[in-house]
């Protein structure tokens, strides 16, 4: 009797998790490309770029400021990352190739956008570039 009663509990059990689910936060996947003067902004497979992308923390949410990278594809010009759904901010890094054997050029300094995006679904974002 008590095993059938303990088998019975942990079925319950089983169903009401999978009725709930896990309470996670909502992951949006958000694309787009990462704009020059309107056009893809190209660049060499030495050329670094970062996005990042850094939550704000809201009484709806709770980000923490977590940080979430992009990945940029420098072919096309475009990027792609998966987040938890809230508002963000982009920050922008470029480090332009060496322009001299065994000379680096200095990354631009990282640009943080003045507004946030409220990223609450798939979407596709372009970004403006701030580099040089």
């Amino acid at each position: 009797m008590l095993y059938s009663l303990s088998r019975t509990s942990f079925g319950l059990a089983v169903v009401a998790f999978l009725i709930t689910g896990c309470g996670g936060p909502k992951i949006v996947k958000i694309n787009g490309k990462l704009l020059k003067n309107g056009t893809p902004m190209i660049v060499s497979e030495e050329t670094y770029v970062t996005l990042s992308f850094i939550g704000e923390s809201t009484k709806e949410n709770n980000l923490d400021a977590k940080t979430y990278s992009a990945k940029f594809d420098q072919k096309s010009g475009t990027y792609s990352v998966e987040l938890p759904a809230g508002n963000y901010r982009v920050m922008q890094i470029v480090a332009l190739p060496a322009t001299k054997e065994g000379k680096l050029n200095a990354p631009s300094k990282p640009v943080k956008s003045e507004t946030s995006d409220e990223l609450t679904t798939d979407q596709e974002l372009d970004l403006e570039a701030s580099a040089k």
